[in-house]
């Protein structure tokens, strides 16, 4: 199995709470039942620009007064560098904008290590009308070759093992990368053992015709899976149990798979409370593995420490 978990795992994504502070999310999810919380890279809670010791010191009293467990960290905010939504990209025709956003990636990639995240998710981008998507690639290869290095300089920095944090790519609808074949693929080409697939249930169902089929084929290659329903195979994140998504079947594709899902309903901030207790019951209901009861063995949980990586994570 990919994760050194002992099953499934329920968590939950912070930018679904960000009209509260980040201690307080996690306060919010310990209360509802959930095991952890995926971090975001956004201005209300670890804000790539200004994260620093006095923010990690907070984060790590309450993830230790709760028992909560920081099991990644999301760069994917649509706003963090620009007016429109995702840009510029990984892919974008011009090279200083593809800069800014490796930039921000390399600034994410630091504070998941210091910060002792097992995993730092990004994805493409969109990718221009005028571009192939042959160039494309090979813009997405280079950035990827940097986040890598990235990575593996700051984990020798801090005296972290490799494998402790590793990398994962976010398939998006209408993004270079849209598909899980598409995120396998840029793996294979890269044959890193760091760089991992980061599913996202309802995306899946979104743009591939066989979302279940997919979700099975790719879970060898599958660091974390973020779940929401899905309506009509349009894009827009509804809680668990208000779409389309057959999850007693996820539940039979996810039989023996170990590691962590994260709920994410980033536009349900006004009712966070009651978006994360619906998703946590009909979640409980329809997969098995999630059954074990919130708050047991944390799986190699890691304390968050800005100054030091520590841990060990799962290799392939």
């Amino acid at each position: 199995m990919p994760l050194n978990t002992p099953a499934l795992r329920l968590a939950y994504n912070a930018n679904g709470l960000r009209s509260v502070d980040l201690p307080t999310a996690v306060r919010t999810l310990a209360d509802a039942g959930y095991d952890g919380i995926e971090l975001s890279l956004n201005a209300q809670h670890v804000d790539p620009w200004s994260f620093a010791e006095r923010e990690a010191d907070a984060l790590r009293a309450v993830l230790e007064e709760t028992g909560l467990v920081a099991c990644s960290l999301a760069t994917g905010d649509p706003h963090l560098l620009s007016p429109l939504p995702f840009e510029p990209a990984l892919v974008d025709p011009d090279p200083a904008e593809r800069a800014r956003r490796l930039d921000l990636l390399r600034r994410g990639v630091r504070i998941g290590v210091r910060a002792g995240v097992p995993l730092v998710v990004f994805s493409t981008g969109s990718r221009h009308p005028a571009v192939d998507a042959a160039q494309a690639d090979a813009w997405l290869d280079e950035g990827v070759a940097v986040l890598l290095e990235t990575l593996e300089r700051e984990l020798d920095a801090v005296g972290a093992p490799r494998g402790s944090t590793v990398l994962g790519v976010e398939p998006e609808p209408g993004f270079h990368c849209q598909t899980n074949a598409e995120v396998a693929a840029l793996i294979a080409r890269t044959g890193s053992e760091d760089l991992w697939l980061s599913q996202d249930l309802g995306h899946t169902n979104v743009v591939e015709e066989d979302y279940l089929g997919s979700l099975e084929r790719h879970l060898p290659l599958t660091r974390h899976l973020q779940v929401e329903d899905i309506a009509g195979r349009v894009h827009a994140h509804l809680v668990p149990g208000d779409g389309d998504v057959d999850f007693a079947a996820v539940g039979r594709a996810l039989a023996g798979h170990e590691g962590w899902l994260s709920v994410e309903l980033y536009d349900h901030d006004p009712v966070h409370a009651e978006a994360a207790a619906r998703a946590r019951e009909h979640l409980l209901r329809h997969l098995p593995g999630l059954s074990a009861p919130a708050g047991g063995a944390d799986g190699g949980r890691r304390v968050l420490d800005l100054d030091a990586g520590r841990g060990a994570g799962a290799r392939r």
